[in-house]
Order: C-alpha cells, then sequence, then structure tokens
C-alpha cells in the first residue's frame, strides 16, 4: 500500500462520520494531519500544503484549483445537489473538479469517486458481520443441521 508516513494531509471537514475517522485513520498510519472547520481562519493555506487533501463539508465547488497544491492527491468526498441554469438538478462534489484536475496529480470525481467504494465497503462489512453473528450463534446453540437432528 501507499506510505503514508510524514505525508501533510488536511482535511476540511471535521464530521463524525467523515472527517473525525479520516483523521484518526490516517494518523495511525503515521501522515501529519490537519483538520480544518468552519472556524479555521484560512482553509486555502492549509490545503495548499496538503501533499493529499481530503474534502467532506457540503459546499458544492468549495476547493478551487489554487487552493490546491501541484502534484497533490484531491479526494472530493463531498455530494451536492446543484441546480443548472435550465432548472435541472446534477450531482457535483465540494471540489471544483475542472480547474482542481489541472493542478492535482489525481482526483476522485463526483458523481462515481468514492461513493460506489463506500457502498462495496458497507457491503463486505455486512457479510463480515453476518460472518461473525452466524459463528457466535452456532459456538452458542449448534448449527443448524444439529438442531434439527435433534
Amino acid at each position: 500500500g501507499l506510505d503514508l508516513k510524514g505525508l501533510e494531509v488536511v482535511i476540511v471537514g471535521h464530521s463524525e462520520i467523515v472527517g473525525k475517522p479520516i483523521a484518526f485513520l490516517l494518523m495511525s498510519e503515521g501522515a501529519t494531519v490537519t483538520v480544518c472547520h468552519h472556524m479555521t481562519r484560512s482553509v486555502a493555506a492549509h490545503a495548499r500544503r496538503a501533499d493529499a487533501l481530503f474534502v467532506a463539508v457540503g459546499k458544492p465547488r468549495l476547493i478551487k484549483a489554487d487552493m490546491v497544491k501541484p502534484g497533490a492527491a484531491v479526494i472530493d468526498i463531498g455530494i451536492n445537489s446543484e441546480i443548472g441554469p435550465d432548472g435541472s438538478s446534477r450531482i457535483v462534489g465540494d471540489v471544483d473538479t475542472e480547474s482542481v484536475r489541472e493542478v492535482a496529480s489525481w482526483i476522485t470525481p463526483v458523481p462515481g469517486g468514492v461513493g460506489p467504494i463506500t457502498v462495496a465497503i458497507l457491503l463486505r462489512n455486512t457479510m463480515v458481520a453476518l460472518s461473525r453473528q452466524r459463528a457466535l450463534y452456532e459456538a452458542t446453540y449448534g448449527t443448524a443441521d444439529r438442531l434439527a437432528a435433534e
């Protein structure tokens, strides 16, 4: 996997669901993590230092190209509905993908980036939980085959 030791990571957003868990996960891997939130004085100044930038705040196109360090990896976790001039609705992220892709070395698209991976991991975790629950049940009560034989 990717060696995160000493990597400068900035997380824009400190929610209990996304921002904080990502911060703790990255710190446990040795990254140097800065978390920005609504009280942060200059999100842009922090973001420009990041080797990797995670964004999850629910503000459409908040992060622009001038806020991103050249060559940084940008992970857009935001999902917002935006109404176009013709009245149609489209899904956009918290990053202005069109401008940032000119600066970043890697960027996740919205839609289609983090979302499908999240769903896949949730399904995997559901199967792991089912397997553990079944093993616990069988250790306590025996298998269904054994119960049917009694």
